[in-house]
């Protein structure tokens, strides 16, 4: 509905000490309220107020059902990522074993997410993970450690040839999906209920900040990824040697933006922001080497430099959401 401007009334006359403003008539029967309905006021960081009837009662689960059918993956998946506690997984037939198998696989995907009652027909998927006790500053840390442990394993194994070193980087990217997922979703949470988010103690404002940075942290590991599976043999020491400068430089830029991300620090700012200048130029003169010098896979080698830059620029889009504000967010 369009905006109104409503003006606040007095009770008890001049020297009355309650206000009172006049709710839309609309709006009360869109809600279905009623009189006596209780309704949740949270004021922003700006003075706003917010006047929320969707609030959950507390220890009110959300619920919702859904049909077994071939995308069920992408439907459990929009479920927990929408916030529902509980999601009911029915058919008209009796599930099979093979079903119910592979929901159970598609679950694991996802944190705390559990199947907690079933039978010939229904099948209850609950997350068992509140928001206020698991804060998404403190799984987004465990994420950030968890991409750059990874960058550094895959660096390690595609520098020296270590297969299973390689490997091992691989498998652990399932864990960073599972932290975002439970970031993206505490999220919306904090977005969807303001009571929520005042539980969290995350603003929207904030809540989009985060919601960006989650993903360039995954974006990162991703590329780790990518750089462990073009683990082949050994490389020459000498190009080793010019690469390292730029993997130490991108290593403290992730550092830092994501550092700074929590707690504003102007000069980590500033530093990332300046050290993509350098990164850019600096793969550009590693490019023209490669080009230039007879050596093993050499597109290779290109692609790997050109993710090292794309790392660089992902730090410093982190760096960028990092400015100072009125309160940081607690360690």
């Amino acid at each position: 509905m369009p905006y109104s401007i409503r003006k606040l009334q007095q009770t008890g006359g001049k020297s009355g000490s309650s206000f009172l403003v006049i709710l839309p008539k609309e709006w009360i029967r869109r809600q279905k309220l009623r009189k006596g309905d209780p309704v949740v006021i949270i004021e922003r960081e700006d003075g706003s107020l917010i006047v929320d009837p969707r609030l959950p009662i507390a220890g009110e689960s959300r619920n919702t059902e859904v049909e077994i059918e071939p995308n069920l993956q992408w439907t459990i998946t929009s479920k927990y990522l929408l916030g529902f506690d509980e999601i009911h997984v029915v058919s008209d037939k009796p599930i099979s074993n093979d079903q119910r198998d592979e929901l159970k696989r598609i679950i694991k995907r996802f944190v705390a997410l559990e199947v907690t009652d079933e039978d010939d027909n229904r099948i209850v998927v609950q997350c068992l993970v509140d928001p206020t006790t698991l804060p998404v500053n403190k799984a987004m840390r465990r994420m950030n450690l968890i991409a750059s442990r990874m960058l550094s394993d895959a660096l390690t194994a595609y520098f020296n040839g270590l297969q299973e070193m390689a490997e091992s980087v691989v498998k652990r990217d399932e864990e960073v999906d599972r932290l975002f997922f439970l970031i993206v979703r505490e999220l919306r949470l904090a977005i969807q209920y303001p009571r929520m988010s005042e539980g969290m103690g995350i603003t929207p404002v904030k809540a989009l900040d985060f919601r960006l940075a989650a993903q360039y942290i995954e974006r990162i590991a991703d590329l780790a990824v990518d750089i462990a599976n073009r683990t082949l043999h050994a490389l020459d020491k000498k190009l080793v040697k010019k690469m390292e400068p730029i993997v130490k430089m991108v290593k403290k830029m992730q550092s830092n933006a994501v550092t700074s991300l929590f707690k504003f620090n102007s000069e980590k700012v500033a530093w990332v922001i300046k050290a993509e200048k350098e990164i850019i130029e600096d793969t550009a003169k590693l490019r023209q080497y490669l080009i230039s010098t007879p050596n093993d896979e050499p597109q290779t080698h290109l692609y790997v430099v050109d993710i090292l830059l794309r790392i660089g620029e992902a730090a410093k889009d982190i760096a960028d959401l990092g400015l100072p504000k009125s309160k940081e967010v607690d360690s």
